[in-house]
């Protein structure tokens, strides 16, 4: 059987996967909207502000996939 996108290992459901592509789409959402004001330039406060959300929004699997091996849960 295949492993879905949203999905761990075969039949186990990942919401942190899901958590995080609908957080990339609001934030997507958001650039959008600011690109929309008269005076918004991209600058190193817009490029931090993304920098910083979009390691806020992928460093949680990572780091939980780091917990998983540690303590022998996770597949290698």
């Amino acid at each position: 059987m295949k492993t879905g996108f949203f999905e761990e290992s075969e039949g186990v459901k990942s919401s942190t996967r899901l958590n995080s592509f609908i957080l990339l789409f609001f934030l997507m959402g958001f650039d959008l909207l600011m690109m929309r004001l008269a005076n918004f330039s991209i600058d190193s406060n817009f490029i931090g502000f993304n920098f910083l959300i979009l390691i806020a929004i992928f460093a949680p699997k990572y780091l939980h996939k780091i917990a998983e091996l540690k303590t022998g849960n996770g597949k290698v």
